[in-house]
């Protein structure tokens, strides 16, 4: 089960969803998955994303959070990305930190 959000959806707030989402709209707060999370090619994103599994493919001004993270040619990252697993594509854009692989006890 997943839950999709378009791209005529605008919102200031934090969003939590417990199953997958695709988001595609506007957000000016924070976006917290338990579950996959996609950033879709219309999305834009003013705040930080928490997920297990994240395809970002808009624009997020803020830091990520993920077990797994993709970022596809059209993504476009302002701020740090902290994650287990990275694949980025040609054409991705991060502008930030990035912390790669399981953190050392």
């Amino acid at each position: 089960m997943s839950s999709h959000l378009s791209s005529d959806i605008q919102i200031e707030g934090d969003l939590n969803c417990s199953t997958d989402l695709i988001f595609d709209g506007s957000i000016k707060g924070n976006i917290n998955s338990k579950g996959s999370l996609t950033i879709g090619q219309n999305a834009t994103v003013t705040g930080d994303l928490k997920a297990e599994k994240a395809i970002i493919e808009g624009k997020v001004n803020g830091n990520g959070d993920f077990s797994q993270c993709r970022l596809a040619p059209t993504s476009v990252i302002s701020g740090s990305v902290s994650t287990v697993s990275l694949q980025m594509e040609e054409g991705a854009s991060l502008a930030g930190q990035c912390k790669v692989g399981k953190a050392k006890a």
